[in-house]
């Protein structure tokens, strides 16, 4: 039966007590540790808190602050209360923030450190922190039996439109990292590597809620660029990173650069393990990950959609890289592929408690994704929104897509973002984009609609001279596509625009285009 999330984690904090929860990487090179104890203690200490603060069940608490243990308290500490988490990214602008503050009308917010951003904000702020010794009134206080009701109120990323605020319960959140710890092994040996926002479903579940749940522990870099991700992979022998496919193509594209430059012995040591059957591989290519990190176990991409060259390369590598399909309104997770998955355009199977139907599919199996299951949401805040997704029991995703013939779930595009030429001809952006980026100088791709046409904004090094590049580019691709698919019209800038979970913030491609097309 599923139970609200601090009924299940707190036996979990309890019986690990002594061990490691979180590591927090410093600049001066030193770490500080956070045992589970601590986390399970403060986030009683700062239940208490909200209570005297006048926090009840069913209040609406904001939380602001980077990725930390600090972070898990406050979270742990409302969801104690019975309280709803309004989670707010602290990336976003002080425009942003204060919108969205007003749209959710906490009664309070939790900050690590308050800021400018939150200057004349209306709200009571109470400080996030780590205390020793817990409280014993708030021990005793009966748990909530908030399974069935709302958890959280978060937003969605707003990468396809205007953010929408979604409503979560209990139930939605815990049966997703229950399930997910079902999928694969994670144990008290295992280091998580925290790169995405808690402010999403995605790091919230699978980067926090499911290591906790686990006995795992959490690893924090120090600043989040790639030399020091690469850094605390190594140096942390971090055993699971989740991130956006932006990391593992940046890694698939450091490491064939090293093996172009490398030695003849290593690029016949790297052939050798392609043509190796991957039982092999897996055992022959401990160099490599200890290169990576030496107890280096799940790879997960999520957030958008995973070339599946990038896929097959690790693969070949005998380094497993799963895919992970879900939306936040699905709590995330919906879907996950196996640990070495046989194809790679699929995004794996169903997790447990949840259904996939194709809705209405063409005559290639094509339709829209609908799910139903314990982790479908409880609503937005607009009950008319809701209504519109809604197909009785099934959530309408708008994505399109079909099921192979061994039932795993495979994705051609968003609803949304399907461009019908004149001749009535479907293009699909997420597949061009794929093709693009696997260009040399390409790091981007974003496929926008001009005319019933697709064009392309391109994200490279150098932008005002790599027109000439982006054009040859586009004539080599045009030359081996369908006519439907061709594209003349290209604009080049240094990086696309980003949402707060990484992925391309769509609704701004075309004034990027309109400021830097090349003519």
């Amino acid at each position: 039966m599923t139970q609200d999330v601090w009924e299940v984690l707190a036996p979990r904090l309890k019986s690990n007590k002594s061990r490691t929860a979180w590591i927090r990487r410093q600049k001066s090179g030193s770490s500080v540790t956070y045992t589970y104890g601590d986390i399970h203690d403060s986030a009683l200490h700062m239940a208490a808190l909200l209570r005297q603060n006048g926090i009840a069940k069913g209040d609406t608490v904001a939380l602001i602050g980077p990725n930390s243990p600090e972070w898990g308290v406050g979270a742990l500490a409302v969801w104690k209360v019975g309280a709803v988490l309004s989670p707010v990214h602290i990336g976003n602008s002080e425009g942003d923030i204060k919108t969205q503050l007003s749209a959710v009308n906490p009664k309070l917010i939790l900050v690590h450190e308050p800021g400018s951003k939150l200057d004349g904000v209306e709200y009571p702020l109470l400080p996030l922190q780590i205390t020793s010794g817990l409280s014993d009134e708030e021990s005793a206080q009966p748990l909530n039996g908030l399974s069935s009701e709302e958890c959280i109120r978060i937003y969605t990323s707003g990468s396809t439109g205007t953010p929408k605020i979604v409503r979560l319960s209990h139930t939605n959140i815990s049966s997703n990292f229950v399930a997910c710890s079902k999928i694969v092994t994670i144990d008290q040996k295992d280091r998580f590597l925290s790169l995405l926002p808690l402010s999403h479903t995605f790091e919230l579940v699978g980067g926090m809620l499911l290591p906790l749940y686990c006995g795992a522990s959490i690893v924090l870099p120090k600043v989040l660029t790639a030399q020091e991700v690469l850094d605390a992979m190594k140096e942390e022998e971090v055993s699971v990173v989740l991130a956006v496919p932006r990391l593992y193509r940046n890694i698939k594209q450091g490491m064939e650069k090293k093996f172009r430059e490398g030695s003849f012995a290593l690029r016949g040591y790297v052939s050798l393990l392609g043509a190796l059957p991957l039982g092999l591989r897996k055992i022959l290519n401990a160099p490599l990950r200890k290169q990576l990190s030496p107890n280096l176990r799940y790879w997960v991409s999520g957030g958008s959609r995973l070339d599946p060259s990038i896929a097959k390369f690790f693969r070949n590598l005998g380094l497993s890289l799963r895919q992970g399909y879900g939306l936040t309104e699905t709590s995330p997770v919906t879907c996950v592929q196996e640990a070495f998955p046989t194809n790679f355009d699929s995004v794996g199977y169903p997790i447990e408690g949840v259904e996939v139907m194709i809705d209405e599919p063409d005559e290639l199996g094509n339709g829209e994704v609908l799910v139903r299951g314990h982790n479908i949401m409880l609503g937005y805040s607009d009950e008319a929104l809701t209504r519109e997704v809604m197909k009785g029991e099934w959530f309408r995703t708008g994505d399109i897509g079909h099921t192979d013939a061994s039932g795993n779930l495979c994705l051609t595009g968003r609803l949304k973002r399907i461009i019908i030429t004149e001749a009535g001809k479907n293009v699909f952006p997420e597949e061009l984009e794929t093709l693009l980026e696997r260009y040399a100088g390409v790091k981007e791709a974003g496929i926008i609609e001009i005319d019933q046409r697709p064009a392309v904004v391109f994200s490279m090094d150098n932008p005002a001279e790599c027109g000439p590049k982006a054009k040859e580019i586009l004539k080599k691709f045009n030359a081996k596509t369908s006519s439907h698919n061709q594209i003349v019209r290209c604009a080049v800038i240094e990086d696309l625009p980003r949402t707060p979970l990484g992925k391309t913030a769509l609704t701004k491609l075309r004034d990027e285009f309109d400021a830097h097309e090349v003519v």
